[in-house]
């Protein structure tokens, strides 16, 4: 049922996916930044902390969600940043936060389920 809710909320807003009963939540690290610090960042080659927040997100995306092994299915962190760089190339100023609520919400339906080879726990 919970996600039930959080899907929701996320389908019904980019900007919002489960916080207190007024949408607002906590962003720490480079969450906080913007889509420009962000390309700045790439263009630098020096985004670690930009890669390292996204990794840490996914993972616990894919560990509080129900039937989601991996938001990003077989995509590699290369291939999530990418999709990243598109967006915040065209939606500079929104968050890094804001940016990723984006990817899950458009790869929710296509998310890998089940671990490759069908192991369930």
């Amino acid at each position: 049922m919970r996600a039930l809710g959080f899907t929701i909320l996320l389908l019904g807003s980019c900007t919002v996916m489960a916080a207190d009963s007024n949408g607002n939540y906590a962003i720490w690290g480079s969450g906080n930044k913007s889509c420009h610090s962000y390309n700045l960042a790439r263009t630098a080659q020096d985004d670690n902390k930009f890669r390292d927040y996204t990794m840490g997100y996914l993972t616990a995306y894919n560990h509080q969600m129900t039937e989601t092994y991996s938001i990003s299915r077989d995509m590699n962190l290369e291939q999530v940043l990418s999709w990243l760089d598109d967006l915040c190339e065209l939606k500079p100023i929104i968050s890094f936060d804001e940016a990723l609520v984006s990817f899950i919400a458009e790869h929710l339906e296509q998310r890998m389920k089940f671990p490759p080879g069908g192991f369930r726990r």
